[in-house]
This record gives structure tokens, C-alpha cells and sequence, in this order.
């Protein structure tokens, strides 16, 4: 998902207008809409200054709006996080999140992940005999402690999603506000 895109994302669910975030941002008369327009549609890209105050705004995160190179841990989970939102995979009633799948019950699951102690080691397999799905499985495994503690972080998020304790527009605003909603 380009910047642009995630903008008018968070900007729609603020339900901001183009006007009114244009005028939150300081521009007058047409440039209000026409500035907007330009950042959403990628023909101008946002400055540093300028994503600061987008997310001070919109009540999100800077890191939910600024290109990222996936060097840090928070990089990485926020890519994650705009993979989800671009899944063109629609559950009802829950928004647009990976497909659920079934397969083998030594399979590991986002929803099922739980953190490994000692020196035990996850596996994970993939069955053809036993697996039915949309599209294939993708398994992303880290040594990268900071990571795995965020990825468990949105395990629990998912879980509560999944058991209805918490709604899509919770969910998502725990991803455009993470990681402050982690402290």
C-alpha cells in the first residue's frame, strides 16, 4: 500500500473530509482538497515535517504513514499490518484480513502462535493430503526477540478480533496507533 493510499485510509476512517483534513494541515481555499488530493493519489510525497502532522491529525501513528526500509522490528510488523489491510480477501463481518484456512493441527497459525521457551523450537509442515485453502500458507519465522514479543502482541489482538471482543474498527485502530497502544 503506497503512502498515499494509507493516508486516505486513516483519513476516511477519522471520517475526515479532504477539506477538513486540508484545513487541519493548514491550507487555505482550493489547495485544502487539491493538497490532499495530490498526497492520496501519490503525485506529491509528504515530507517528514508533513507526515508528523498528518498523524498528529489523524491520531495515528507516524510510522502507519512513512515509507519504511524494514530495518527495525516496528518496520517490519508495520508492513505486516498494511499486507493485512491490502488483502483483497474480505471475511464478513471482520473486514479484510488473511483468509482463514484449515490444515494440519500441527500447523501454526497466526491465531495459534505462542511464544517458545527455552531451546524448544517451532515447526511447522505443510500437507497436501490435508490442507484446503484459498491461496497457499506463507510461515515467516525471526530470531529477532523484539519482533516476536510485537508478533505476539497482535496474536492476542487477532485472537480478540477473531472471538468478537474487540471490532474491526478497534482492531484497526490498535494498528494505526500502534505502538503506542502497545505501551
Amino acid at each position: 500500500m503506497t503512502i498515499g493510499e494509507r493516508i486516505k485510509k486513516i483519513r476516511t476512517f477519522r471520517h475526515m473530509t479532504m477539506d477538513e483534513f486540508g484545513a487541519a494541515l493548514g491550507f487555505e481555499g482550493k489547495a485544502m482538497s487539491v493538497r490532499v488530493a495530490q498526497y492520496e493519489t501519490g503525485t506529491r510525497v509528504p515530507k517528514k515535517d508533513m507526515i508528523l502532522k498528518m498523524a498528529d491529525i489523524l491520531q495515528c501513528s507516524y510510522k502507519a504513514l512513512d515509507d519504511y526500509s524494514l530495518g527495525a522490528a516496528e518496520d517490519i510488523l508495520e508492513t505486516l499490518f498494511w499486507l493485512e489491510e491490502g488483502s483483497p480477501v474480505s471475511t464478513e463481518g471482520r473486514g479484510k484480513h488473511f483468509p482463514e484456512y484449515t490444515g494440519p493441527s500441527n500447523l501454526i497459525r497466526l491465531y495459534d502462535m505462542k511464544p517458545v521457551t527455552g531451546k524448544a523450537k517451532p515447526t511447522m509442515t505443510y500437507n497436501d493430503d490435508d490442507y484446503t485453502s484459498i491461496g497457499s500458507p506463507v510461515a515467516i519465522t525471526f530470531e529477532y526477540g523484539l519482533l516476536n514479543d510485537f508478533l505476539a502482541d497482535w496474536n492476542v489482538k487477532k485472537t480478540e478480533l477473531k472471538e468478537g471482543k474487540i471490532t474491526p474498527a478497534e482492531y484497526f485502530e490498535w494498528k494505526i496507533t500502534w505502538p503506542q497502544a502497545h505501551a
